[in-house]
């Protein structure tokens, strides 16, 4: 059985399932330099030819490869071994590669990509529009791209929809372009009792995760957003960080300002006190922020099936449309 044996073979395989279309060398070469691997076109060749002889890539000539079936496998399976720590470092990554400034209302944020099936577009946005309508928890700015198209620099497959919303990891990047360098923790299930967040229920680390913990959440139907809404009582996926303490007034403004833009449900707590359940680091306060994963959730519980990729990629903000009002709310613990 062939499998990915070294860092750099991963690398190009994984550029390769991230464009989905044929890719050249000088494509893959730029793609490489951007995660600090310098090597020569003539080695990416050499690599390229290995991945071919394996049965992960397809040759299309001048076009470039193309991820095989088995190829796109084999991404998941080497993810593992090659690179355990992937969560954490792709968090880091897309964070500090996010340009977006709050007061000017431009630059990019970090996208969370969703494909679904095309014929389920009029559900997916009557859904979306119910989510954020009636609550101020996520981000209610999305794009759909349909097959063909391109969304997040990947092409989306005949008979398929692209769907990008706002992830909870944008504050990371907004938080670290304003000088304030914040810690991811964990993902998790919040209880939400008469529409508040009560607790987390459920948390997972980030650190030393292959994958992203909320993929879980949202795709083994742990959440329930939903029954949040319609019944008053469910849980809703979340994440958390802390921050130091020296820069709390800081964070406050800074999170109170991008909620107005983006909206969103942000918690603060006060440095060293309990927020949701969870005792945050001595000098430390806890930030807990529910994003566009949240409405992917409600996708896959009212069984529209999604193939999601969270923390995805950074996407410009102008190309992002609002599916209801914009509200946001910074609840100060």
């Amino acid at each position: 059985m062939e499998i990915v044996t070294d860092r750099t073979e991963y690398e190009i395989l994984s550029i390769l399932d991230r464009k989905n279309r044929a890719v050249n060398s000088a494509e893959i070469e730029k793609e490489l330099r951007k995660i600090g691997i310098d090597i020569s076109r003539r080695r990416i060749v050499q690599y390229l030819e290995i991945l071919d002889d394996k049965g992960f890539s397809e040759n299309l000539g001048r076009e470039g490869r193309r991820i095989s079936k088995s190829g796109g496998e084999e991404v998941k399976k080497a993810l593992v071994h090659i690179r355990p720590d992937y969560i954490p470092y792709k968090t880091v990554k897309l964070s500090s590669e996010m340009t977006f400034d709050i007061d000017k209302r431009r630059g990019s944020v970090v996208a969370n990509l969703s494909i679904i099936d095309e014929n389920k577009e009029e559900n997916v946005i009557k859904i979306l529009k119910e989510i954020c309508t009636k609550t101020n928890w996520a981000s209610p700015f999305i794009k759909i791209a349909h097959s063909g198209g391109i969304l997040c620099d990947y092409k989306i497959p005949e008979g398929k929809m692209g769907l990008a919303t706002v992830s909870s990891m944008t504050i990371d990047g907004i938080l670290i372009n304003n000088k304030v360098y914040v810690i991811p923790l964990y993902c998790g299930l919040v209880e939400f009792n008469d529409l508040k967040p009560v607790r987390f229920t459920v948390l997972a680390p980030t650190k030393g995760c292959s994958f992203d913990p909320l993929t879980i959440f949202i795709g083994q139907g742990k959440s329930t957003v939903c029954n949040a809404i319609r019944k008053t009582h469910g849980l809703v996926v979340a994440d958390y960080r802390e921050y130091p303490n020296t820069v709390k007034d800081i964070v406050i403004n800074v999170l109170k300002k991008t909620v107005n833009v983006l909206g969103g449900l942000v918690i603060v707590g006060k440095p060293e006190t309990s927020i949701l359940g969870i005792s945050p680091t001595s000098n430390y306060g806890g930030v807990s922020a529910f994003g566009g994963e949240i409405l992917i959730s409600a996708l896959e519980e009212e069984e529209i099936l999604t193939d999601t990729r969270t923390v995805y990629s950074t996407i410009d903000f102008k190309e992002l449309e609002p599916v209801s009002e914009v509200k946001g709310e910074v609840m100060e613990l």
